[in-house]
């Protein structure tokens, strides 16, 4: 809360104390509004609460009920982006209690609905919960009897729907209610009024475009939002993230500097421009940005994983272990932490603690391809070659990759099995073609 500042600190304190509820709420909405802007988010959810008990309309009949629900609103959200979902649904089922405007209970659903269907705890997800309230808030908004007001309401809360939709699987269907809300703009607002509005609904649906393999049209809207919007620093992340994925490493660098630019300091481009470096091969840089992404976010765990797997490949073992300590501590049974943990174990020399970290990490998630895969290696270390067989097969199974697909090759060939060793040399030079070790074990195979 020091990042309020000492003015705005001094403005609070003299509403406080000069017993006028009304200007003091105000003066809290405004600073929960810049706090919240700013990610100061304990800020915000603090300065929310006080500014509560002077909005309440229960408590001073005179105050604003739009000061009141301003802060109602913004807190809830201060809330949840700190993890703070009970908290922000008590407060918001209040709020319920407390008005009969259609437009509110309409963003009270929505609000509850966003909590349902992103909990930061799993287990706490409820997809069904959060398709009721989506349909309560389209249900109420779509009796709204002005059309523009209609337009944007129901718009927002169809765009929430389809969030639930992508959430259970349905991308289509997130789809079609996403084009639904930018008809209902398109028919219903004057030309280009709501440019907010429309570049979320843009960037929405090029979320979906992407998840449904429409790569084109994807990469078309994110930049439509962008142009709309060139100091929202979401949209080059998620634009950013597809041009990677595309091989576009230098765009996409671009696309995540832009967005530390002109955001606030947050770790995910850190985090994803450490990604693009790595597969460049600028280890040292990665290594910086992940650095950086922990000091903003130390409970950033796939930061701290990928942080810990670049150590250990450096042979910096015990950073590497420190790393896996702490992501452990916060995630307990994390497996992509286990199965580091298992190749610093082995990288060591203990082979029973690494092939105990490779089985657990597996027994949380049986599809982490690249624990099968250094389970294999190991078993082949300590002479088990026909487990080792079992396990890269069983990585293999799970998506190709032609250091898997060499190693698989390697085992085989010490079984006397050249033909399947051929074959997969053969499989893995296709997939990366040029490779001096694939070209010198086909060689040596004859």
């Amino acid at each position: 809360s020091g990042l309020v500042g000492p003015r705005l600190g001094t403005v609070l304190r003299h509403r406080d104390r000069a017993g006028d509820p009304a200007r003091a709420a105000a003066s809290y909405a405004y600073a929960v509004g810049w706090c919240l802007s700013h990610g100061c988010h304990d800020a915000a959810a603090e300065l929310g609460r006080r500014g509560i008990e002077h909005a309440d309309p229960e408590a001073h009949p005179d105050a604003d009920p739009a000061v009141w629900w301003e802060l109602v609103h913004a807190t809830a959200m201060a809330l949840a982006a700190l993890r703070r979902e009970d908290e922000a649904e008590r407060l918001l089922h209040r709020a319920r209690a407390t008005t009969d405007s259609p437009v509110w209970h309409s963003t009270i659903a929505y609000s509850l609905a966003m909590l349902a269907v992103r909990h930061h705890d799993p287990a706490r997800v409820d997809l069904s919960a959060a398709l009721a309230w989506t349909n309560t808030a389209i249900a109420i908004c779509g009796l709204l009897p002005d059309p523009a007001e209609r337009a944007i309401k129901l718009g927002f809360d169809l765009n929430g729907r389809a969030l639930v939709e992508a959430r259970r699987g349905r991308d289509e269907e997130a789809l079609r209610l996403v084009q639904e809300a930018i008809d209902l703009a398109d028919r219903d607002l004057p030309p280009g009024a709501h440019a907010v509005h429309r570049m979320v609904l843009l960037a929405n649906r090029a979320a979906v475009l992407d998840r449904l393999g429409r790569t084109g049209d994807a990469l078309r809207d994110w930049t439509a939002a962008i142009d709309a919007d060139p100091v929202h620093p979401d949209y080059y992340i998620d634009r950013g993230n597809l041009l990677l994925r595309l091989g576009r490493a230098a765009e996409a660098v671009a696309d995540y500097e832009t967005a530390m630019a002109v955001g606030p300091p947050f770790p995910e481009p850190y985090f994803n421009r450490s990604e693009a470096r790595f597969a460049e091969g600028d280890h040292e840089g990665a290594l910086a940005d992940l650095d950086h992404a922990l000091e903003l976010d130390p409970g950033f765990t796939e930061a701290r994983t990928n942080r810990a797997g670049l150590l250990a490949a450096l042979g910096r073992n015990a950073e590497a272990r420190a790393d896996c300590a702490a992501g452990l501590a916060h995630r307990p049974g994390d497996a992509h932490l286990l199965s580091v943990l298992g190749q610093i174990e082995a990288a060591e020399g203990h082979g029973d603690r690494a092939r105990a970290a490779f089985d657990q990490a597996l027994g949380q998630d049986p599809t982490l391809a690249a624990a099968w895969a250094s389970r294999g290696v190991l078993a082949y270390e300590t002479g088990d070659a026909e487990a080792a067989v079992r396990d890269l097969t069983k990585a293999l199974e799970l998506g190709e990759d032609p250091a898997v697909l060499f190693n698989r090759a390697v085992v085989l060939a010490a079984l006397g099995r050249t033909a399947e060793a051929r074959g997969d040399l053969t499989r893995a030079r296709a997939l990366a073609p040029g490779d001096p070790d694939i070209e010198k074990a086909l060689a040596d195979l004859g």
